[in-house]
């Protein structure tokens, strides 16, 4: 044999008995979802119904809370106006001694100790001071006395208000 080589059979060894057995079934595809159905006409009246229901309770909630508030009438404040340029009437002038201070200005300006304390008007015609702030008083002179009991020993700033 000249320029190849010539292949001899092999015998072809026998599998072992426990391969000669069936193979076991390939799995099973997973079960196919059947197709969106639309929806019927029974659950888009639920729905319809749910959705009104709700904006019904929603309606009625919110009427039910605002009722009280337009019910009541305008506020009424017990304090009189206080006088003023604001009302047709001069600026009342006052210079006076009180708690061991000196309270000197009218209603658009007040100082105690020569200090300016800063006041404001309200609507209806109260003033309320930088010094307590959470309560009205029916004149720029009843402000400032209680300005003074408030103060205590302490003096007035001259910085002024701050700003915010």
């Amino acid at each position: 044999m000249a320029g190849g080589t010539k292949l001899e059979p092999r015998p072809v060894a026998a599998r072992p008995a426990e391969s000669l057995a069936p193979a076991p079934p390939p799995p099973s595809p997973p079960p196919q979802s059947s197709p969106a159905l639309p929806p019927t006409r029974s659950s888009r009246t639920r729905r319809f119904f749910l959705r009104a229901a709700f904006a019904f309770g929603a309606i009625g909630g919110t009427a039910a809370a605002l009722t009280p508030i337009f019910r009541a009438g305008p506020r009424k404040s017990d304090a009189p106006p206080a006088p003023g340029p604001v009302d047709g009437m001069p600026d009342e002038r006052f210079d006076e001694m009180y708690g061991g201070r000196r309270i000197q200005g009218t209603a658009s300006g007040v100082r105690i100790d020569g200090r300016p304390l800063h006041l404001m008007r309200r609507a209806d015609g109260t003033y309320v001071s930088v010094v307590n702030h959470f309560e009205s008083f029916p004149t720029a002179l009843a402000t400032a006395r209680a300005a003074v009991d408030d103060l205590g020993g302490t003096q007035l700033s001259l910085a002024g208000p701050a700003l915010h």
